[in-house]
């Protein structure tokens, strides 16, 4: 067994991640689509291209892009169960996930829609 593949079997936490910072350029534009909801990006590609972020900013620009296409429990589920999945791939037996009620709240998703989704999906 060399390195890599050691690195891959064994098992790992994740600390302190932010579920919506896992969001995936595919799911992404899927659920805008879904909820017909416009976002900057004319493509999967496009989405991307924006992840190779440079700075705080340009990281949080497509945060907030993707945070805002989640308005239904299905949505916040979806993005949970594609974050554990990539979990189950990766080998991470126990992550310490994280989200941000506020983004939502302000934007007029109740919390107990966003608990709802998440709760589900774990």
């Amino acid at each position: 067994m060399n390195q890599i593949e050691l690195i891959r079997a064994l098992p790992k936490a994740e600390l302190h991640v932010h579920i919506e910072g896992t969001f995936e350029p595919e799911l992404m534009f899927a659920i805008a689509q879904r909820n017909q909801i416009q976002i900057p990006y004319q493509s999967v590609e496009e989405v991307k291209h924006a992840y190779n972020f440079h700075n705080l900013q340009s990281f949080l620009g497509i945060y907030y892009a993707g945070a805002n296409v989640l308005v239904h429990e299905q949505d916040f589920y979806d993005l949970a169960w594609a974050y554990f999945e990539k979990c189950a791939e990766d080998r991470v037996v126990h992550t310490e996930m994280f989200f941000d009620p506020q983004t939502h709240t302000e934007r007029g998703v109740e919390f107990a829609t966003v608990l709802a989704g998440l709760k589900r999906a774990c």
